[in-house]
């Protein structure tokens, strides 16, 4: 049999598997064509319960389960460690537990979920089961209050970091959602932001955030005193894009 045979013969049956509703991942041994295998079944596009129509943020908690912020039908899904469907909570509305744009996702060691619901301007807490725990934040530029709440990130002590994209500034809570500070403004100097799109903590609590609109990462302290930068347009070793 020959090498193209195989291959052909492969791709038609992906593409089978995949009009029939399943899109399947397929491993290969790069010495050899014939030696391919199909995995296992992993969820496709769509709107049904175990479906991810449309993914935008993703977080891992201790024990390997996948959380997926499934924007199209606004709701949260989790996976096991090995892909198979645990539960998903959340729907399209304003109340608590629904979503408007759930856009970023971060899970705390004790499990908690938290959700930048961004169009409705705020932060939703969940246990590891889906179920409501509290909610802060409204549309606004003060203290607590957002324009378009993106990233989200928890430190080491619990404590909650959310970037406002379009609010420019960086802001510190508690897990309970009481604010502590915030940092930012619009502009290109140091602690200045254009479309603060995500936020990190590493292990020592230092607070990374990518500055879109500007080409470069900053990192802060824990409480929002400077650090340093790097990072320019271009294409070449070092800047970004």
């Amino acid at each position: 049999m020959s090498k193209s045979f195989v291959f052909y013969f492969i791709l038609a049956l992906g593409l089978l598997l995949v009009l029939s509703g399943n899109i399947s991942k397929i491993l290969s041994s790069p010495s050899s064509l014939s030696n391919y295998i199909f995995d296992r079944n992993i969820p496709q596009d769509g709107i049904g319960e175990i479906k991810i129509h449309q993914p935008e943020g993703i977080e891992l908690d201790s024990q390997g389960n996948l959380y997926v912020n499934d924007i199209e039908p606004n709701s949260i899904k989790k996976f096991s460690k090995n892909g198979s469907y645990l539960l998903s909570w959340g729907s399209t509305g304003s109340g608590n537990g629904q979503f408007n744009h759930p856009h970023g996702n971060e899970i705390d060691i004790d499990g908690n979920v938290y959700i930048t619901d961004q169009n409705n301007a705020r932060v939703q807490k969940f246990n590891s089961d889906g179920k409501f725990i509290t909610k802060w934040g409204t549309h606004g530029t003060g203290d607590g209050e957002f324009l378009h709440p993106h990233g989200i990130a928890v430190d080491s002590k619990g404590y909650v970091f959310v970037s406002d994209r379009d609010g420019a500034n960086i802001q510190k809570f508690t897990s309970n959602g009481t604010f502590v500070t915030k940092w930012g403004s619009e502009g290109t100097g140091d602690e200045q932001f254009i479309q603060p799109w995500d936020v990190a903590v590493d292990s020592n609590d230092l607070v990374y955030v990518p500055d879109y609109g500007n080409n470069r990462i900053q990192i802060f302290t824990n409480n929002g005193t400077f650090v340093r930068t790097w990072g320019t347009l271009g294409t070449e070793d070092g800047r970004l894009n």
